[in-house]
């Protein structure tokens, strides 16, 4: 009775061992498809932000941006103080950081999540990619509305060479735009690190009108 318990767990091991490659494969191979999933996902949800409304509670967020004036001339006469006037994060208890981008007057809160709730406030992280300052590629999603200076509005005027600043609470990252390119929304590559740059990717809607791709703003820490 012993020698056939032995001999079946013997067997059983052997068994385990022989499969587990295949078994280990078959997992891997399905967290990436579900990785590709979740980021298709929140690539599609990302649009143009006009019907968007935002809650009462959240509406200081719109005091962030001085650029929420009707036209240019308006926002260009907007003081130095009100350009650099950041959130607090206090304000925001899912809050991982602050974006600014000083070419196109913006000043934004970060939240965790490129949820549709989240992004009706702000731009936000696409969950599963990199963090602010770390070995990865930071990805972070925002409405293109038509209101001039409004979220990701002005994200086209960006070019290669221009800064992108993240403030996480701790410390600011300095990134510089290497790239700016259209994809169709099912490109998730892009918000693939390269394993082994500091990088952001900012992702909004293209056109602005009847969007059918993704405008990509690709930048990395050159420095520290």
């Amino acid at each position: 009775m012993t020698r056939k318990i032995i001999a079946m767990l013997l067997m059983f091991t052997g068994i385990v061992v022989l499969s587990y490659p295949t078994l280990a494969e078959e997992y891997y191979d399905y967290q990436q498809q579900k990785l590709v999933q979740e980021w298709q996902q929140s690539l599609q949800s990302i649009h143009n932000g006009d019907d968007d409304v935002l809650p009462a509670e959240e509406e200081p967020v719109a005091a962030v941006q001085p650029a929420e004036a009707a036209n240019q001339e308006t926002v260009a006469a907007a003081s130095e103080t009100e350009k650099k006037e950041l959130p607090d994060f206090k304000s925001y208890p899912n809050m991982e950081g602050i974006l600014m981008i000083d070419k196109i007057d913006l000043v934004l809160p970060i939240l965790q999540g490129a949820t549709d709730k989240n992004m009706k406030t702000t731009v936000a992280s696409i969950e599963h990619t990199g963090k602010a300052g770390e070995i990865g590629n930071y990805a972070i999603a925002g409405h293109r509305n038509r209101t001039y200076g409004r979220n990701f509005n002005r994200l086209d005027e960006i070019q290669t060479g221009d800064k992108i600043e993240v403030d996480d609470g701790e410390r600011v990252y300095n990134y510089t735009v290497t790239e700016k390119l259209i994809v169709k929304p099912e490109e998730v590559w892009v918000l693939e690190g390269n394993g082994s740059d500091k990088e952001i990717t900012l992702v909004t809607c293209h056109p602005m009108e009847n969007p059918t791709h993704r405008l990509i703003v690709k930048g990395k820490i050159i420095r520290e």
